[in-house]
């Protein structure tokens, strides 16, 4: 099958990763794929041209032809102009389609459907391509930056301790600081757990019908009871969230400030250490485009990479019915 790989322009230019480096490139192309990139592809990460090129892949200027191949793979969903250059493909990449319909119908009107890679998981409902602990890692560093204290003087209350609160609480376990866990049967007592906090973790994935309903753990008031210097890390990502004042931001404008209160809510933690999430997506993402290109057609992927497949027809008439 004919691959294509464009460059990353979300977030003002700011978003400077690649899905898959020449290493994993070589592989598809040995496995008698053709790969069409985008010129300038990795020089943002250090990546000449010549790279992809010794690796087998064609390289082209022209976007609108890396769009038009048989499966284009990205690491975040396209922008609006780029949707409408897709058509009657496969789109592999991150796609959040329940956050944002937005996207699932503009491929509608494409002819096309997706493949969303945070959607496929193992059977343990691993996912099989993530960057969980750097994006607490990450977060966890920007807050302490943001919080105008030293580690060992930061109070830290974390909301759950999955794995995307993992690698928030290695970081700041190592760095001194003083770390409270929130368990579920404290959660009537955040008002308490609250009281001079300088930065507040959430790690909790908040079911959809929680959201709907704008069921919040954390409400705007209970702000006050944070420090004056207090800085919210919002992991999770959900919109409605939690946390009342939570919405996502991007990595051009990643900081914004509630009621004196400076939140960080990225759709895509990662991004602040691009080389090592590069690295790991592209290896995590090679197995997988390889089997959905041997494979060729939805019915006959298997279970696990079906379970991920966005069809807009079937999207609108199960999960937004009322947009259809």
């Amino acid at each position: 099958m004919q691959i294509g790989i464009p460059k990353e322009i979300s977030a003002h230019g700011k978003e400077v990763r690649v899905i898959l480096l020449p290493r994993e490139v070589k592989r598809i192309v040995e496995a008698k794929h053709i790969v069409l990139a985008e010129k300038g592809l990795g020089v943002r990460l250090g990546i000449e041209d010549s790279e992809y090129a010794k690796a087998g892949a064609l390289l082209t200027s022209n976007r609108r032809k890396v769009f038009r191949q048989d499966i284009l793979v990205k690491l975040k969903p396209p922008l609006p102009k780029e949707f409408a250059m897709l058509h009657s493909g496969i789109l592999f990449s991150m796609l959040h389609a329940e956050q944002s319909p937005k996207y699932v119908d503009m491929l509608r009107q494409t002819g096309s459907w997706a493949i969303a890679m945070e959607l496929i998981k193992s059977r343990a409902g691993e996912r099989l391509i993530q960057c969980t602990d750097i994006t607490g890692e990450q977060g966890m560093l920007m807050a302490f930056y943001l919080a105008k204290k030293s580690p060992i003087d930061c109070k830290v209350l974390v909301l759950g301790y999955g794995a995307v609160s993992s690698g928030a609480l290695n970081v700041a376990y190592a760095l001194g600081a003083n770390v409270k866990i929130l368990r579920k049967n404290e959660f009537k007592n955040i008002r308490h757990f609250l009281r001079g906090v300088d930065i507040l973790v959430n790690g909790i994935s908040w079911p959809k019908e929680e959201r709907d309903r704008h069921h919040y753990l954390v409400s705007r008031p209970m702000l006050k009871l944070m420090d004056r210097h207090g800085v919210i890390l919002d992991l999770s990502v959900d919109f409605p969230n939690i946390i009342q004042t939570c919405r996502p931001s991007l990595i051009d404008k990643p900081v914004y400030v509630v009621d004196g209160i400076r939140h960080i809510s990225i759709f895509g933690y990662p991004v602040l250490a691009p080389i090592s999430s590069a690295a790991r997506y592209s290896r995590q993402v090679l197995p997988l485009l390889l089997k959905i290109a041997q494979i060729k057609r939805k019915e006959r992927l298997p279970l696990y990479i079906k379970q991920a497949v966005v069809d807009p027809e079937q999207f609108f008439s199960v999960v937004y019915p009322a947009e259809k």
